[in-house]
């Protein structure tokens, strides 16, 4: 074989690599041998979304950053490849969609995030072919909701023009110039109605119904339950802990939204749940008392999930009405006067 036949034949098989692990990411199934069939044991990988170094951990790290997304389409260039005997160098533009979890077909706008932007990387040579040993995603333009979580590393390769920072000075002047940007909320996708229908969503399916799993679905991975039983508790678990207290203390439960305003990434609702006392709820043995309990909740969205909550719940007034037996009238109803319709404040037959 000529030298040139040679060449050709290394950039076909580095244009292969390219194009396998680009239909690998929409494809799924990121095991250990597809991972082996694309990488070498020291792979640097920097994208936007993050960032990891070595083999073991890659195909736990790529379906990560897959699973936040219902679906994908990634769709790239002609590969420019540069080869050097046992080295070559590659690069190439690309396109990428990703649509939310539940976004119905096709999607709505506002459900999906869309990318342009350009991989660098380089392969080796190796017993079993040519395998990446550096690969990096670097931003051109988005659009849609941006993904969740982007750090101060990560957001480097949101530089258009592809810079480094040039020494650890620049990194740290770079790094006190984006604080402010970086600390800042993450854009919403959802719309006032969105953000109300989700709003619904966590509370019948999580507290009237009692499904911890909705807490998955619907909120961050590093949810704040701000002003609740335990503020120290971050992620899904923290509403799970509420969801646990509510179904242990009453029975028949549904949370009733009054009233709903949005202010962009943030939104409030006043809200009023009615149930029966058939569990210890703030030292107070069940009663069975038909209870209505109120309250004022500010959300704060993050994409198209809820991020941090804050709450102002008015356990006063309820404790007042539990010790009482009912009386005297207690909560007030959603129409604003006292509770005392048939069978309000008084124990279950």
């Amino acid at each position: 074989m000529t030298a040139e036949a040679a060449r050709l034949t290394d950039v076909l098989s580095l244009r292969d690599l390219a194009g396998r692990y680009l239909a690998g990411l929409d494809e799924g199934g990121f095991d250990e041998t597809w991972a082996r069939s694309l990488f070498t044991e020291d792979i640097e990988m920097t994208f936007p979304v993050g960032s990891h170094q070595g083999l073991a951990g890659v195909s736990g790290f790529t379906t990560e950053i897959m699973a936040r997304w219902g679906r994908t389409h990634h769709h790239g260039s002609e590969t420019q490849v540069d080869v050097d005997g046992d080295r070559a160098e590659l690069s190439w533009s690309l396109i990428a969609s990703h649509v939310h979890h539940g976004s119905p077909l096709p999607p709505d706008p506002t459900q999906y995030f869309q990318l342009g932007g350009r991989f660098t990387g380089t392969a080796r040579r190796t017993p079993d072919g040519w395998r990446f040993d550096r690969l990096r995603l670097r931003i051109v333009w988005t659009t849609g909701a941006v993904p969740r979580g982007v750090t101060q590393v990560d957001r480097q390769t949101l530089d258009t023009r592809g810079n480094q920072p040039a020494s650890a000075a620049a990194s740290a002047a770079a790094s006190a110039a984006t604080s402010a940007e970086e600390n800042a909320p993450m854009p919403t996708a959802l719309t006032a109605d969105q953000q109300k229908e989700l709003i619904e969503k966590v509370f019948h399916e999580g507290l009237d119904l009692g499904d911890l799993s909705a807490a998955d679905r619907y909120l961050t991975a590093d949810f704040r339950n701000h002003g609740s039983h335990d503020d120290s508790m971050r992620g899904p678990e923290a509403f799970k802990h509420t969801i646990r207290i509510q179904q242990s203390a009453f029975s028949d439960i549904k949370y009733e939204i009054l009233d709903f305003i949005s202010m962009g990434d943030k939104a409030a609702i006043r809200w009023v749940m009615h149930g029966r006392h058939t569990g210890p709820f703030i030292g107070i043995q069940p009663t069975g008392l038909q209870v209505q309990h109120q309250a004022i909740i500010w959300f704060r969205f993050e994409g198209d999930r809820i991020a941090e909550r804050w709450g102002i719940v008015d356990n006063f007034s309820l404790e007042r009405f539990l010790k009482s037996g009912g009386r005297p009238a207690g909560p007030l109803t959603p129409a604003g006067g006292p509770a005392g319709g048939p069978g309000a404040g008084k124990p279950a037959a």
